[in-house]
């Protein structure tokens, strides 16, 4: 049975209507109560994400995806991407998706965001895209000043999802808690976005301690330090907004 996911959308075209960041988080936790967290309590295993993302149910439109873990990647310019997500009238009401094995190889935290990523884009551009005549085509850029007003708009919203898929706010405060009380970190009452009436990290910590705090919970969600350093401001973890 297909994962029902659903969110704010024009009936006509199926294309999202202008979402907050808290409504992407919210369809990003629909998903991911869907999907076993395992072995660890807290991250996302990529094959998981793979098995529920091959058929979705979004705004009560299928979604079926087709997947490609094993290849090299390319865009329509012959430059290797790390991702891509297309549909084509001729593979009618399938999107395939394509995430580069030989970029990916050594660097699981990448490969679970590419496909994180990816879904996003099932998730939010391809309901829209299975309806029309033409080939439609995303890849991940690594140069988004390139991308149109449209393009930049999706590539963000994929990003917030996949932000929140693989390190949700509330999951990502407990571990925080947790881990700042054991190593003596300050925290302080400030307005976040993770468990209401929790505290969050004071500003003006030692930056090694904070680094060490950062890092271990980059190994809690399997994901990068850069990755966790961005929710924790996204989600307003830190007095201030700044590590």
């Amino acid at each position: 049975m297909p994962i029902a996911l659903s969110y704010p959308h024009d009936p006509t075209t199926a294309a999202p209507r202008n979402l907050t960041a808290r409504a992407i988080w919210a369809v990003a936790a629909e998903l991911r109560r869907a999907i076993a967290v395992r072995p660890s309590p807290w991250a996302l295993a990529l094959p998981e994400i793979v098995r529920a993302a091959r058929g979705l149910e979004v705004n009560h439109r299928p979604v079926r995806a087709e997947w490609d873990l094993a290849h090299p990647v390319h865009d329509e310019g012959g430059r290797p991407v790390l991702g891509i997500c297309e549909t084509d009238p001729a593979v009618p009401g399938v999107a395939l998706v394509s995430v580069n094995a030989a970029l990916l190889a050594k660097r699981p935290d990448l490969a679970l965001s590419t496909v994180a990523h990816e879904v996003g884009h099932l998730v939010f551009d391809v309901p829209s895209a299975l309806g029309e005549p033409c080939r439609r085509y995303r890849s991940v850029t690594v140069c988004p000043a390139s991308l149109d007003r449209a393009s930049l708009l999706s590539e963000r919203r994929a990003n917030e999802f996949m932000g929140a898929l693989l390190v949700p706010p509330a999951a990502l405060h407990l571990r925080l808690v947790t881990h700042a009380r054991a190593e003596g970190l300050r925290m302080v009452h400030a307005p976040n976005h993770g468990r209401p009436g929790c505290r969050v990290l004071a500003r003006g910590q030692r930056s090694d301690a904070v680094s060490g705090l950062v890092a271990v919970l980059a190994g809690d969600f399997g994901v990068s330090e850069r990755f966790v350093a961005v929710r924790l401001q996204r989600y307003a973890l830190i007095e201030g907004g700044v590590l």
